[in-house]
């Protein structure tokens, strides 16, 4: 993580506040958003958690194309929402009318993340202990120190940080399950963050992903294909546009809309940043 695009993003001062709070021992922190919200976030947590925010607010992972940024009115279906900077950042922009559901099912995270929008006063927003998974029922997520990176995959959280330091038996739900229980004919827009899954999960999904218009997906190279991936959304009628992170040679992001090619804005196919 670039410390200089951190402070860019959000002042030098918390910053610097989160190094003192960090050094004399406090355990939390509330941070201002470059939107005016705040969020609740572990120090033990940084700086990845700084990286989660600059994901979103500074390198717009997931909305480099205009199509992908919510509008009023619309259904988000967050899934691996950890500390909730997607959610904040999108709940706003759904206003009035709209509404974010937020799936994560590590406690702790989960806690902080329903901290975070009592904090912000928000009322469109619902929290879900669920991981999006390809079956029901229960399953184990391993979770290494940096909790963004909790998997259904122990091998997933072990490849990225060589450790797991805890266990949590979860609930887990296909999205054909999740959309059923939200009774939505249709979402908006999909966010997929679920570490390892999302291939798996939208390929078990096939008969229900008529109901999505958008998916914005972050995709970890070691356990997903960028060329079946981009297929399978072809396959199901979606285009995608792809930006391979050069920050991280592991990952790259898709957004994938719902109508045909020529339809699209112009904008080259593969991106990168």
């Amino acid at each position: 993580m670039s410390w200089m695009e951190a402070a860019r993003l959000l002042g030098l001062s918390q910053i610097m506040k989160i190094g003192l709070l960090k050094a004399v021992g406090f355990e939390e922190a509330v941070l201002r958003l470059p939107d005016g919200m705040r969020i609740i976030m572990d120090l033990n947590q940084v700086p990845g958690a700084l990286y989660n925010i600059l994901h979103i607010y500074y390198h717009e992972d997931y909305s480099f194309t205009s199509e992908a940024i919510p509008r009023p009115g619309w259904k988000i279906v967050d899934a691996g929402a950890y500390l909730g900077a997607y959610t904040m950042w999108s709940a706003r922009r759904v206003e009035p009318g709209g509404e974010v559901v937020a799936l994560e099912p590590h406690p702790r995270s989960r806690e902080l993340l329903q901290r975070t929008i009592m904090f912000n006063g928000l009322r469109n927003v619902r929290v879900l202990p669920y991981a999006l998974s390809i079956h029901e029922g229960r399953g184990k997520l391993y979770s290494p120190r940096y909790r963004a990176l909790a998997s259904l995959r122990r091998e997933h959280a072990e490849y990225f940080c060589g450790e797991v330091v805890e266990e949590h038996e979860v609930e887990c739900v296909s999205l054909r399950t999740l959309l059923s229980m939200l009774g939505s004919r249709e979402i908006d827009l999909l966010k997929l963050d679920i570490e390892g899954l999302e291939y798996d999960v939208l390929r078990s999904s096939t008969d229900v992903l008529g109901r999505i218009k958008r998916i914005a997906v972050e995709v970890h190279l070691d356990s997903c294909s960028i060329p079946e991936l981009d297929q399978l959304l072809r396959d199901n009628g979606f285009e995608a546009i792809i930006k391979f992170d050069a920050r991280a040679e592991n990952q790259a992001f898709i957004i994938a809309l719902r109508k045909s090619w020529d339809e699209m804005p112009a904008l080259s196919k593969y991106e990168s940043s």
